[in-house]
């Protein structure tokens, strides 16, 4: 498994139907707060970005594509088991996870076919 203690960026996928992106530590609690004018509506997040085990992961990950198609293409991510668990105002979630520089290697892999 990479390097991750250095990562501060990672996106989130289906956040109220939203892929978003937060400025965060793995392992440690932070709050993600945008208004509706920011997003169409206003997200409030609180909760920690962990590394989990594969299984914990790929139900997460499951219930995240059953939940919302619109997902699948994260059906790609990065093997890395990262998952989000926390809140989305004030809802207790959890949902898949990945680090923006993975973010860019796979759309560069999947999308540009570099």
């Amino acid at each position: 498994m990479e390097n991750l203690e250095n990562e501060d960026r990672f996106m989130i996928y289906n956040v109220a139907g939203k892929s978003i992106m937060v400025e965060a530590k793995l392992g440690e609690e932070f709050d993600f707060i945008r208004s509706e004018k920011e997003c169409g509506e206003r997200l409030e997040l609180h909760g920690v970005i962990k590394v989990v085990p594969p299984q914990e992961y790929r139900k997460v990950l499951k219930a995240t594509l059953n939940e919302n198609e619109e997902f699948q293409v994260i059906e790609t991510l990065n093997p890395i088991p990262l998952i989000f668990e926390g809140t989305v105002n004030g809802e207790k979630v959890k949902l898949p996870a990945e680090t923006v520089q993975n973010l860019a290697k796979r759309f560069v892999r999947n999308f540009l076919d570099l």
